[in-house]
């Protein structure tokens, strides 16, 4: 109990740890005077995936499995739990980009990591690493170039750094908030990761397993809470685009920079993850196209319910 008692603690202190080195990085940026726009993307697309990659470079240190099932997991949870709960409150519209480019590229990406799961090496290397990384450095060129060209997603880039934006923060407090969270990730990563592995082994089950279950549905916890609360309030119109986004740079971000580090060897119950987040992307895109309101709606979301718990039921089996 001990270990699932720091495992939740190390989750709680990632959740914080980024909520406060995001504050730090954005009075950091203002002093330096880089632009809105700029500091917009890197707070939205940081904020998400932070948790998860800390855990992902930790595991990596460690040699351990939990890195990629952590973010298979978390792309499960993103699409089948938390966007199958929010539109069951409220139905979600898919945006022109997210359909014609976002969506697509979710799917691409997620079949090359397939793809690296299963072919014969089964080692995701630094050089695969490398790929995701240049992947990386395409999808954040665009998400640029798109954000600079609709002001709607600028105006809701800059409503997100003015809801954490303090006046005028001097150096001490950058430098403070900076270090704390720096402290608060590097802490709660250790507690999470070396805890995981210690839990697998006293229960007897993979690595794997733990990090797509209880690490993949921690790190994600922040998401659900924001995505229920949005849903509620009848503001989801950017639900789909942030997970989707979620989703990508989960992938890209934490699978490449924790390759980089440290070749990557999947457990073969993987595949079954891979496959699964593969398949809910393409549902999720052709369910959309197919509805007459090009909405994920609450039968789609029902579905995704359902889909998780059988992820779940699979994934203790395979594990």
């Amino acid at each position: 109990m001990l270990n699932l008692f720091l495992i939740l603690f190390g989750l709680i202190l990632l959740a914080k740890g980024a909520d406060v080195l995001i504050e730090g990085a954005l009075g950091f940026s203002k002093k330096l005077g880089v632009s809105e726009l700029f500091t917009g993307l890197t707070l939205v697309a940081f904020g998400t995936s932070a948790p998860e990659l800390v855990v992902g470079i930790s595991a990596s240190l460690n040699n351990s499995g939990i890195a990629l099932g952590n973010v298979l997991g978390s792309n499960v949870s993103n699409i089948a739990l938390i966007l199958g709960m929010a539109v069951l409150i409220k139905p979600a519209p898919m945006g022109k980009s997210t359909m014609k480019f976002e969506m697509p590229f979710l799917i691409i990406i997620s079949t090359v990591i397939f793809s690296m799961i299963i072919e014969d090496s089964s080692v995701i290397s630094r050089f695969d690493g490398l790929i995701l990384i240049s992947f990386l450095l395409i999808f954040i060129i665009y998400l640029y170039m798109m954000a600079k060209n609709d002001k709607e997603v600028q105006n809701q880039l800059l409503e997100d750094i003015k809801d954490d934006e303090n006046d005028e923060m001097g150096w001490t407090k950058i430098i403070l908030l900076s270090s704390i969270g720096i402290i608060m990730l590097a802490i709660g990563g250790d507690l999470t990761v070396n805890n995981s592995i210690k839990l697998a082994r006293i229960i007897g089950i993979s690595e794997s397993l733990i990090g797509v279950t209880i690490v993949a549905v921690g790190t994600s916890l922040p998401e659900l809470v924001t995505a229920i609360a949005a849903s509620k309030k009848g503001s989801n119109d950017i639900l789909l685009g942030n997970i989707i986004g979620s989703n990508i740079f989960n992938i890209l971000t934490i699978v490449g920079i924790s390759s980089l580090i440290n070749d990557i060897k999947p457990d073969r119950g993987l595949t079954f993850d891979a496959f699964y987040s593969l398949i809910l992307a393409i549902i999720l895109l052709f369910g959309t196209l197919l509805s007459k309101k090009k909405k994920v709606g609450r039968p789609l979301g029902f579905i995704f319910i359902l889909m998780y718990i059988f992820y779940i039921y699979q994934s203790i089996v395979l594990g």
